[in-house]
């Protein structure tokens, strides 16, 4: 019994974090609409299968209505359309624990993204400027 109750109290804690949702999906349809809407991606031109979303920053933000944890998540997306054109955004918008679409969707169209020598973030490490 003791055990248990000391078990009990050392699991405690970890039970208690709650982890940032996943929630790269919601950001990245809303952003291929919006750079659908704007001209920068044509309807059916786009690869799906080399579309990645990639999670920047996830911050807590305070609780929604219902007393529930919300985060800032912040997104890198990057577009490919068949011709090979590649368009690449930086998304934020708040997701919760249970819904990923807590807030709209701001997205910014990255024009240039100048890689490093040694790149901090390693999941871009296969974008490099197009000619």
């Amino acid at each position: 019994m003791k055990r248990s109750f000391l078990l009990t109290l050392l699991l405690l804690p970890a039970l208690c974090l709650a982890e940032s949702p996943q929630c790269d999906r919601y950001p990245t349809n809303v952003a291929e609409i919006a750079l659908r809407n704007s001209g920068f991606l044509k309807p059916g031109y786009i690869d799906y299968s080399k579309i990645k979303a990639v999670r920047l920053a996830s911050e807590k933000t305070g609780k929604d209505e219902d007393g529930d944890q919300l985060w800032r998540q912040v997104y890198h997306i990057t577009f490919h359309e068949k011709s090979g054109k590649r368009v690449s955004v930086i998304t934020a918008s708040d997701a919760g624990s249970e819904e990923c679409s807590m807030s709209q969707v701001e997205v910014f169209v990255v024009a240039v993204h100048l890689p490093l020598v040694d790149p901090l973030i390693k999941e871009l490490d296969d974008y490099a400027p197009q000619p």
